[in-house]
């Protein structure tokens, strides 16, 4: 005897495949209204990460990956917001042109700030590359700079692109010797002594990875190379800095000083 379905058993098959499955975020984890939503995402971020990853835990592993999206979905909008109230803070008390984006009197203006954007919104910048971007824009759009001003801070804020944290901790420890002391001049010194002096001003002596970004620094023109003759030693004039590198740090220096307030 052959079996054939009646329109009941067609119709829950028809059903059971038309259906969507269940979302399992819809009740699990974000708030239900725009008041709670607003409340958990003003929450410390440490704190978000903690709820997130808490309510993750014992379910699937796709869930918890989404956790980790959901809270760097927010840490992205809190740089939004916190580099556009900058922006119209610097605006606001004339460090900034208010016109700033107006490519005939700027043609960089709109175009680093487009990138600024986008960095933020594509990689999520950690705080030390968030600050020297932010820096070589200020350079860029700061009131009444020259336009060859304008031009080498464009081009600073594309090295500044390349750079990751790391070779931004390690710039300005050696822009702290160039100001200073304690680096000497006219005598090679063995490399590892000078990673070494590095490391201490970064309180880490992992010599491995200060010569990896030693190494994309003299790529980049930041520092001066090792010594022709010793390929193992290095001269510490200037701490190493090219001019190049001096332009870099003091761009860093004047933002501070001049946005500190």
């Amino acid at each position: 005897m052959r079996w054939e379905p009646n329109d009941a058993t067609m119709n829950e098959q028809e059903t059971s495949i038309v259906q969507k499955p269940r979302d399992p975020f819809s009740d699990l984890l974000l708030p239900q209204n725009t008041d709670e939503l607003a409340k958990f995402m003003d929450e410390p971020l440490p704190a978000i990460a903690e709820a997130i990853t808490g309510a993750f835990a014992a379910g699937p592993k796709a869930w918890m990956v989404m956790g980790g999206h959901i809270v760097q979905g927010i840490l992205k909008a809190r740089l939004f917001q916190q580099v556009s109230e900058e922006i119209r803070e610097l605006r606001e008390k004339g460090k900034i042109a208010k016109d700033f984006a107006d490519e005939e009197k700027n043609k960089y203006g709109f175009k680093s700030c487009v990138e600024l954007l986008t960095i933020i919104d594509e990689e999520t910048p950690d705080v030390d590359r968030l600050e020297a971007l932010k820096a070589m824009f200020y350079g860029i759009n700061k009131v009444n700079a020259k336009d060859g001003h304008r031009i080498a801070c464009y081009q600073l804020f594309q090295i500044a692109k390349k750079l990751t944290s790391g070779q931004l901790l390690y710039l300005p420890a050696c822009y702290t010797g160039f100001n200073g002391s304690g680096f000497s001049t006219g005598h090679p010194v063995p490399m590892t002594d000078w990673l070494r002096k590095i490391g201490r001003q970064l309180e880490h002596e992992v010599l491995g990875l200060l010569e990896q970004d030693d190494n994309v620094l003299v790529e980049y023109g930041l520092l001066n190379p090792r010594s022709p003759m010793d390929h193992n030693s290095v001269f510490e004039n200037d701490a190493r800095l090219t001019t190049l590198a001096i332009a870099f740090c003091r761009n860093i220096e004047i933002y501070h000083l001049e946005t500190s307030s």
